[in-house]
């Protein structure tokens, strides 16, 4: 199928249903068969086979067969299909103008000039998010609590990121992203968007929500892992001394 030319008003159909979204929710983590979704999501199966029917006419869900056992026939997995259809109306063309923008700064001004740049926009980016946050939130000090219900389950899920926290403690919270919103640019860019803005901009963060954290991403989808995973930890005076040494 070719996914650009699946008719808008099917994926808005899809997109209308809380089964169908809540779906999605849960293959941007990891594939799926219908039996796992109908009893994560409390729906019969065959409901389910509906609503999975729906979201790959509209483009959204591809399949694959995966044989478990030795004998008996193999189970299909769903997942979040990787070319998806534009459903902006009318149709943006975004991703070409960015693109367009960053060849551009590289021609115009060489590799090291363009990266230097795009390091900017990361760090106003980064300011800018926490200085927006503690001000709709009434946010005075960052601790892992709020940073894990602020910052990644409301702030990010609002994004459209998916997030995910895989570990939470008094010093530290590791999550993770199964979507990025620069999901194009940065497979075909990974050093200019991944190791310069996207973590240009993490670095900021760190450094606006408090000077006493580091951040450390341990995965990354534009590097061609299936998430991208950051440890967000609080350090002592110890540990800042020894960072230093």
């Amino acid at each position: 199928m070719e996914w650009e030319k699946v008719p808008e008003r099917e994926v808005h159909r899809a997109l209308s249903s809380n089964a169908r979204v809540e779906t999605l929710k849960l293959l941007y983590k990891r594939p799926h068969d219908i039996d796992e979704i109908a009893k994560k999501l409390n729906l019969q199966p065959v409901t389910m086979r509906h609503h999975i029917l729906a979201l790959q006419e509209a483009g959204l869900l591809e399949s694959y067969e995966e044989r478990t056992g030795a004998a008996g026939r193999p189970k299909t997995y769903y997942k979040i299909a990787k070319t998806l259809p534009n459903v902006s109306f009318p149709a943006r063309r975004y991703l070409y103008f960015s693109k367009g923008i960053i060849h551009t700064l590289i021609h115009e001004l060489g590799q090291e000039k363009a990266c230097e740049m795009l390091a900017q926009v990361g760090q106003e980016m980064g300011r800018e998010t926490v200085k927006y946050l503690e001000t709709a939130h009434s946010i005075k000090a960052w601790t892992p609590k709020e940073f894990a219900e602020v910052f990644v389950e409301k702030n990010l899920q609002e994004m459209g990121v998916e997030p995910e926290i895989v570990e939470k403690t008094d010093k530290k919270v590791v999550y993770r992203t199964h979507n990025c919103v620069f999901f194009e640019l940065s497979q075909e860019l990974p050093n200019l968007m991944c190791d310069v803005l996207h973590s240009e901009f993490h670095q900021s963060l760190s450094k606006a929500m408090n000077k006493n954290t580091k951040i450390v991403q341990t995965k990354c989808m534009g590097h061609g892992e299936a998430c991208c995973e950051q440890v967000f930890e609080w350090i002592t005076g110890k540990q800042i001394s020894n960072d230093l040494n």
